[in-house]
């Protein structure tokens, strides 16, 4: 993974700060003195020197992955990481063409607050949010940078803190029938258990609404309308909707998305049958 993403790293930089790739270099490696005398040509250099959990966006919901043979699975929301890359420039003693460099990477980097999903390599395709990029900005992951290039042997430079933010799988998972039918009986208090009780049905619609261009992207903030209930309901960010206790029958369902606006028809069978999960598109 984290190859992958150095990867689009250095295919972001050379595309967006339109550098020739004859002319400069672009490395990974931690800026040492030593490693610095090695230098033979200009080079923009990515240290990784952090990598740590994002609280702030980390989530406890689970989702739901629905299959054609009436199954799911129940899967944790991913953990999300930030890796915090140190970036500096490097030429022969020439420190016009130092900052002229770094200048064109800060534009280069600065204007993409994710990365581009056309640039992203390998694991990175299957990433489930967009990955998160940010430029020099405050870091507390770093205290005292005079200190970190002394323990390198390396002088004090001009630099950027980069941060990517990515996610990684909890591999926590769990796969069954889905029910979306419950019954409830309901007694009268002080009587005993075996004296008759009162069923009440209640159903549940549920679903994903996915874009009609192309069925496997979820529509978050779409609005779900039961026309003949007067009731609504809207996506959430993975474009699931929900609707519960809804009476068995045949009902007209409108989904808005934008400007797009679609209307269907849904069957909704007595609770002792499979209630349904309805895919819709718009």
């Amino acid at each position: 993974m984290i190859n992958d993403l150095d990867e689009t790293i250095r295919k972001l930089v050379m595309t967006h700060a339109q550098f020739d790739e004859n002319s400069i270099d672009i490395t990974f490696d931690q800026p040492t003195g030593e490693w610095a005398t090695g230098l033979t040509r200009p080079t923009v250099n990515f240290y990784l020197y952090d990598i740590r959990e994002n609280l702030e966006l980390r989530n406890q919901e689970w989702s739901i992955e629905r299959r054609s043979d009436g199954t799911g699975t129940r899967r944790m929301a991913p953990l999300r990481y930030d890796l915090s890359y140190l970036v500096t420039v490097w030429t022969q003693n020439q420190v016009e063409d130092e900052h002229a460099i770094l200048w064109r990477v800060l534009g280069a980097l600065a204007r993409h607050l994710t990365l581009p999903e056309e640039l992203l390599q390998g694991e990175l395709q299957g990433q489930p949010y967009a990955i998160l990029a940010q430029t020099a900005q405050p870091s507390m992951a770093i205290d005292n940078m005079p200190d970190l290039w002394g323990v390198m042997e390396n002088q004090l430079r001009p630099s950027l803190d980069y941060v990517v933010t990515v996610a990684m799988d909890r591999d926590v998972a769990f796969s069954g029938p889905l029910v979306l039918t419950k019954r409830v009986s309901v007694g009268q208090r002080g009587t005993p258990l075996t004296a008759p009780a009162f069923d009440e049905e209640i159903i549940q619609v549920a679903g994903m609404v996915h874009a009609k261009e192309d069925g496997q992207r979820p529509i978050a903030g779409a609005t779900l309308r039961l026309v003949d209930l007067g009731r609504e309901t809207v996506t959430d960010r993975h474009g699931r909707y929900r609707f519960a206790n809804v009476p068995a029958g045949t009902y007209d369902i409108k989904i808005v998305a934008g400007e797009h606006a679609e209307r269907r028809r849904i069957d909704v069978p007595p609770a002792d049958r499979l209630a349904p999960y309805v895919d819709l598109e718009v």
